[in-house]
């Protein structure tokens, strides 16, 4: 069974779980949380990774440190990976509940690179245009690269849309080379 594959069951059975007990709303933060948490913090991310820790070791780091934090189906849902040793999938199997989440709830991901960082009202303007042209909810994530020059780059799923400056003066470029390489051919015909 492909990584993947395992993952979208894990991550489908927790939905299943959460959605029978009713705590789906609670699940879906504790998801994000950890997400985070484990992004940002390399010692607990290799807590679940290490094949050098016991899993006992690790079953007992996730009761200490979430007993009182999280849901209870979050706490059993982890001991469980640990368990079956899925627990280096951690990661993957909570993108994929948010993912599965996501979805159900109609938000997309956008990621946008601009060459300095947008004011409030255009970080707004541009949210509001892309939900009018997607139909979906945005969850926005900015990236800054000055060597756009101006503008933005937008990637939402497959689809890219690169309305930078950079990119204008390239199609700019290609279109002055290539009138020049015409008018240099009709020259030599002539």
């Amino acid at each position: 069974m492909s990584q993947r594959t395992v993952t979208r069951r894990y991550a489908a059975a927790l939905y299943e779980e959460a959605d029978a007990t009713g705590v789906l709303e609670a699940i879906d933060e504790d998801v994000r949380m950890l997400l985070e948490s484990l992004d940002a913090n390399r010692p607990l991310e290799r807590v679940f990774e290490s094949p050098v820790i016991p899993q006992d070791k690790k079953d007992s780091i996730v009761r200490e440190l979430l007993d009182d934090r999280v849901e209870g189906l979050t706490v059993q849902f982890l001991r469980l990976l640990i368990r079956k040793d899925r627990e280096t999938l951690t990661q993957e199997i909570l993108a994929q509940y948010q993912s599965l989440r996501d979805e159900q709830r109609g938000i997309v991901d956008a990621d946008v690179t601009v060459a300095r960082p947008l004011a409030d009202e255009a970080r707004t303007a541009l949210v509001d245009t892309l939900e009018e042209k997607t139909g979906n909810e945005i969850r926005l994530h900015l990236d800054e690269d000055p060597d756009l020059i101006g503008g933005l780059v937008v990637r939402i799923g497959d689809r890219v849309f690169d309305a930078s400056v950079r990119n204008q003066l390239g199609v700019l470029h290609d279109r002055l080379r290539d009138a020049s390489l015409s008018e240099n051919a009709l020259d030599e015909g002539a």
